[in-house]
């Protein structure tokens, strides 16, 4: 009987425990689960989270160093554009890469070879180069291809660790590439004043060097898993290609895609090419970047924002989703109809604002199209569609602007542009999801 007693009583206390786990409406259960987790998971998630901010400080920051690029070589807008342009899309067109990789040599070797070739490119680059050509293919490439294995490591280890908070220790990443992109195209700038652009490079790749240690760390507590013969021949099932197939059959899918790379565009025209925008409505290089740091805290805040609003809003994913792209193309009309100093950094902080919703509902868009099974595959399409959209705008943009007077006419242009990309997006999402019901109703 004591005995029995004894059972029962442990069974209670691990059902009281899942509960308590499960009710996340329940503060004490929330603090219950996070305070079972060992120190070395929480010093996971914030090198994650450091080493993921100075990585995209890194990459959105490179925008208050065009100018100074420019002059040196004598390049044009459009070659200078290619060097920031080809480093983000490689960034995130890698994703079809980088997951194959840690599949093979694991998480922690993934992310310390992609450190090893992304500084060095970065640092000898930026210290040896002396042709813009070269800038595009050491720096661009070659440095964008290190950092899709960085940025990809860093997710997939969260992921491993938190997977019941996931959304939590994703929520801090997310925030923590806000706080980079506020930091540093203003910390560039004042590493300007002192050196020139090339020892910005030499500073920034001595930053990212921190994500060694994080690799070595992650090494340690994620070593690589055993493969497993029936996962292998997973891999190379159908299941895969009928994803790809389902996907690209869905009409909400495809003009989501298309959206997505027509709504990067603009993003990026504007991170790429802030101080000549600066310049070209009569401030200096100092006020370019202070317009760049505004869009950074615009975009932290639209990104805390989403985090507070997700249990408030009651809508769909896509929908959200749409009317976000639509909000940030009318915040681009805002900057180019904006000529004082006050207009242009209330616009440059707004349109950070529509940045940030759009940065942080993407995946949350995504995972409503695709569901659970196809989600993976989905996730990899979208980071291929915004690589190609950031990738694209850098030559399009500098193009456009060595063949036409006004930024303004071009801002305009991308806005309308974009825009209509999220009335597009509302309007059939509203009729997919109109048809989805009457489906499930019949």
């Amino acid at each position: 009987m004591a005995q029995k007693e004894y059972d029962m009583q442990q069974s209670v206390g691990k059902v009281e425990e899942e509960i308590l786990v499960v009710d996340s409406n329940n503060k004490k259960g929330c603090l219950g689960k996070f305070r079972a987790r060992s120190a070395s998971e929480w010093i996971l998630l914030m090198g994650c989270c450091v080493c993921h901010g100075l990585m995209i400080g890194y990459t959105y920051g490179m925008g208050s160093l065009f100018l100074e690029i420019k002059d040196s070589f004598g390049a044009s807008r459009a070659e200078t554009a290619m060097v920031q342009s080809i480093t983000i899309g490689l960034m995130c067109c890698g994703g079809l890469l980088s997951p194959l990789l840690v599949s093979i040599i694991g998480n922690g070797n993934t992310m310390l070879i992609g450190t090893t070739i992304a500084c060095s490119a970065i640092i000898g680059g930026g210290l040896l180069v002396e042709s813009i050509s070269l800038l595009i293919i050491i720096v661009g490439a070659i440095g964008g291809l290190g950092l899709c294995n960085i940025f990809i490591g860093m997710f997939v280890s969260v992921g491993k660790i938190f997977k019941e908070d996931y959304r939590v220790a994703l929520a801090a990443l997310i925030l923590s590439a806000g706080v980079g992109n506020f930091i540093f195209p203003y910390m560039n700038v004042l590493i300007l004043e002192q050196y020139n652009w090339r020892g910005v490079f030499l500073i920034n790749g001595g930053l990212l060097l921190h994500t060694i240690p994080l690799a070595l760390f992650i090494r340690i507590i994620l070593p690589k898993e055993k493969p497993d013969q029936t996962e292998s021949k997973k891999c190379f099932s159908n299941s895969y290609f009928r994803s790809h197939v389902s996907l690209w059959k869905d009409r909400l899918h495809v003009t989501y895609f298309i959206c997505l790379i027509i709504r990067s565009v603009p993003l990026a025209l504007i991170n790429y090419f802030m101080l000549d925008i600066a310049v070209y409505k009569n401030f200096d290089e100092i006020d370019g970047s202070l317009f760049l740091s505004a869009v950074g805290f615009g975009n932290m805040f639209g990104r805390v924002a989403v985090l507070i609003s997700r249990n408030i809003i009651n809508i769909s994913p896509v929908i959200e989703y749409a009317l976000h792209i639509t909000f940030t193309g009318l915040t681009v009309f805002l900057l180019g109809l904006s000529n004082s100093y006050g207009l242009i950094i209330a616009s440059c902080t707004i349109f950070g604002l529509g940045f940030g919703l759009l940065t942080s509902t993407v995946n949350i868009a995504v995972f409503a199209i695709a569901g659970e099974d196809r989600y993976p595959t989905a996730l990899g399409i979208t980071n291929t569609g915004v690589g190609i959209g950031f990738g694209i705008a850098g030559p399009i943009g500098g193009v456009i602007k060595d063949n036409v007077e006004s930024y303004d006419h071009i801002l305009f242009v991308f806005a309308a542009i974009c825009t209509l990309s999220g009335i597009w997006l509302l309007v059939v999402a509203i009729f997919s999801i109109g048809k989805n019901k009457q489906k499930t109703a019949k």
